[in-house]
C-alpha cells in the first residue's frame, strides 16, 4: 500500500459515493407494480386487433406455460384487458385458466378482463370466447394435451362430436365449480 499512496483516498471516495447513490431517490417515479416476472407476466407486443385477428408476435408467449403462441397458431388464443395489454395463450386451456382466475396468472382482478378471442376449430376464423361452444374430451390433442375446443354453433358442435367425440360440451356463461372440476381436475 505504500506504492499507492492514494489507495485509501480513493477507496473511501468510491464507497462514500456508492452509499449516496444507494441512498439517492431514483430519476424513475416509484411504481406500485411489481416487475416483469412470473408473479407478472409480460404483455404481447401488439393488441387484438378490433376485428378479432390476433397479432401475435414471435417473442410473445403463453403467460401460463411459457410456450410460443406464434409457433401454434392454429390453436392460439387471446385475451384482452380493459387498460390495452393483450395476452395471447398457446390453446384455449391455458385462457380458460387465465379466465377463470386471472389474478392468481395475470395479476389482474377479473372485472380488467375486457375481451377474449379463440378460433373456431373449422374455419381457424377468430370467434369471440363468450360466444363460443366448447367442447372436451375430444381425441383432439393441443399443444398442452387434450383439447378444450371452440366451435361457433350447436351445429358445429354435432358435426365435431360426430368426427372427434367430446364429453362435455359447454358455453362460459355456463361454468360453475363443478364443470370447472370436470375440465381441470385437482391434481394428485
Amino acid at each position: 500500500m505504500s506504492r499507492h499512496p492514494y489507495f485509501l483516498m480513493i477507496v473511501a471516495m468510491v464507497l462514500f459515493l456508492l452509499g449516496l447513490s444507494a441512498g439517492a431517490p431514483s430519476a424513475e417515479p416509484a411504481s406500485a407494480e411489481p416487475a416483469a416476472g412470473p408473479s407478472r407476466p409480460v404483455p404481447a407486443l401488439l393488441p387484438l386487433a378490433a376485428d378479432g385477428t390476433m397479432q401475435i408476435s414471435d417473442p410473445d408467449r403463453c403467460p401460463l406455460c411459457g410456450m410460443f403462441p406464434a409457433k401454434r397458431r392454429k390453436t392460439a388464443a387471446a385475451m384482452a384487458l380493459a387498460d390495452q395489454r393483450t395476452f395471447y395463450f398457446c390453446g384455449n386451456g391455458c385462457l380458460l385458466r387465465a379466465w377463470h382466475d386471472p389474478v392468481t396468472h395475470l395479476n389482474v382482478p377479473p372485472g380488467r378482463i375486457q375481451r377474449m378471442v379463440t378460433r373456431n376449430f373449422f374455419t381457424g376464423e377468430p370467434l369471440e370466447a363468450q360466444k363460443a361452444w366448447w367442447v372436451a374430451g375430444s381425441d383432439v390433442v393441443g399443444p398442452m394435451g387434450p383439447a378444450i375446443v371452440a366451435l361457433a354453433s350447436q351445429a358445429d358442435v354435432e358435426q365435431f362430436k360426430a368426427r372427434h367425440g367430446g364429453k362435455i360440451v359447454f358455453q362460459l356463461s355456463q361454468m360453475d365449480d363443478a364443470l370447472w372440476q370436470k375440465l381441470f381436475p385437482p391434481k394428485k
